[in-house]
């Protein structure tokens, strides 16, 4: 199972301490970490994001979210990336960011289909972080995109995802 976290950090110079403090007190269950807000020459986001991809240690997870909860700056999303049938993925109008989880097993089979849906939607994904390991005895990858652009065109490119065996989509939305 894929357990991720974002965190909307709602107002960085407030919260990142906080939040810092939350995330090194539960480090042990942390495999990966990305964090991005918007930067350019003129000035530096206040909001930022942070993406999670946690441990299989419930006791762990159910304690580091109970701490984050604490923080009042800041908004939790969860994404469950189970073995399993999952309901369609889809992007909700209106939505300031979309990360999209996409977990791919028995990856060595089918790596070129995935890589060319991604390829063929590339101008809609603008972070792409992917992680390769050995679950159970399968090849499996995670794959964390942030999609910008045309909501129609994010959604294609979720529905083409599924279409690909072995491939199951997660959807965090944040407004």
């Amino acid at each position: 199972m894929a357990k991720i976290v974002a965190i909307r950090v709602i107002d960085r110079i407030k919260e990142a301490g906080h939040t810092q403090d939350v995330l090194s007190k539960h480090s042990s269950i942390i495999k990966t970490r990305l964090g991005f807000h918007e930067l350019n020459e003129d000035r530096c986001s206040r909001e930022g994001y942070i993406l999670l991809y946690l441990r299989d240690n419930a006791k762990g997870r159910s304690d580091f979210l109970k701490d984050l909860d604490k923080i009042y700056g800041i908004e939790i999303k969860e994404m469950n990336l189970l073995a399993g049938p999952v309901k369609p993925a889809s992007i909700p109008d209106g939505s300031a960011v979309t990360v999209v989880g996409l977990v791919v097993n028995n990856r060595s089979d089918i790596a070129s289909e995935v890589q060319r849906a991604l390829t063929l939607y590339g101008c809609t994904i603008r972070t792409r972080m992917g992680i390769n390991e050995e679950d159970h005895g399968h090849d499996t990858g995670l794959i964390l995109l942030e999609l910008k652009g045309d909501n129609s065109e994010m959604n294609s490119l979720l529905k083409r995802l599924e279409q690909i065996e072995n491939v199951i989509v997660g959807v965090i939305s944040f407004s």
